[in-house]
């Protein structure tokens, strides 16, 4: 029986292969393979090292994704998600959660998780002569039957597992450690400039981190992957018609190569006399 309710699955430089629960999962896989694609876009930002904070290469912890709010009575019964990746050389496995059922020591410990089963499956591709993209012709290897049985069996058993995990840790500060309150930058732009990708038009009210021009645009497209994403979450639950004074947001929490700061990048967007735009804040733990 599953306690936690999790969808995982796995993909390919932007390309979806396969999900765990196949079917009833989360989200339906029409939205994960539209996802899949933007997550990956995402995360070639930092792979790339196309952005740093303080000249350090930044990694994701995990994506939060919340529903609009409304200029009226808050939008109810509509969960908020929570999205971790994990990539090993042109392999990548994603997971989504309901925020209400993940705490921030169990995301740790999935991202911890899926760090080490991404490289796991890579590394079996290998000693068994398959290529990456021989996945989705592999129904009769055992791989993708291990890899399904394996993440539904965790979920029976994840709190015990997170327990264990946490236990081996050096620090359990994991609530203080996602306590952000140190603002380094914040910068609003128009969403008709932003899908032109002139980040640079950026008007900033606060910037205490150095960046370049081009990382700064960088910075902005991620925004725009993230208003994109947002909008496909909720596509079906708010129109800019219905009410134009909605605000969508979402946040991308991030960690640092070597000193292993946590870093979160607030995505908001909104409109203001017919006119949308987009703020984008950056702060520290």
């Amino acid at each position: 029986m599953m306690i936690y309710q999790a969808t995982r699955w796995l993909s390919s430089e932007g390309v979806y292969l396969f999900q765990v629960p196949e079917v009833g999962g989360i989200l339906n896989e029409d939205t994960i393979m539209l996802l899949t694609s933007s997550l990956y876009a995402i995360s070639t930002f930092f792979d790339q090292e196309h952005i740093k904070f303080n000249n350090e290469k930044l990694s994701i912890v995990r994506i939060n994704f919340h529903p609009p709010i409304t200029s009226e009575e808050p939008v109810e019964n509509v969960p908020d998600y929570v999205i971790h990746c994990s990539s090993y050389r042109g392999l990548s496995l994603q997971s989504v959660f309901y925020s209400h059922m993940i705490t921030n020591q169990m995301s740790e410990f999935e991202k911890a998780f899926l760090d080490s089963i991404v490289e796991n499956i890579y590394n079996r591709l290998q000693a068994s002569g398959r290529d990456i993209s021989d996945i989705p012709y592999l129904q009769n290897f055992s791989l993708i039957k291990d890899v399904a049985t394996m993440l539904e069996e965790v979920d029976t058993k994840f709190q015990s597992l997170v327990a264990s995990w946490s236990l081996t840790q050096a620090s359990n500060d994991f609530g203080s450690k996602f306590e952000f309150t140190n603002v380094l930058y914040n910068g609003k732009i128009r969403i008709e400039e932003l899908f032109y990708d002139l980040g640079e038009r950026a008007i900033e009210s606060f910037n205490q981190l150095l960046m370049s021009k081009e990382e700064k645009i960088t910075l902005y497209k991620i925004a725009k992957s993230l208003v994109s994403l947002s909008g496909l979450m909720y596509e079906n639950l708010l129109s800019p018609e219905q009410d134009p004074m909605a605000i969508s947001y979402s946040e991308i929490v991030l960690e640092t190569a070597e000193t292993k700061m946590l870093y979160r990048l607030d995505v908001r967007s909104y409109t203001i006399e017919e006119e949308a735009f987009c703020d984008i804040t950056i702060m520290s733990n």
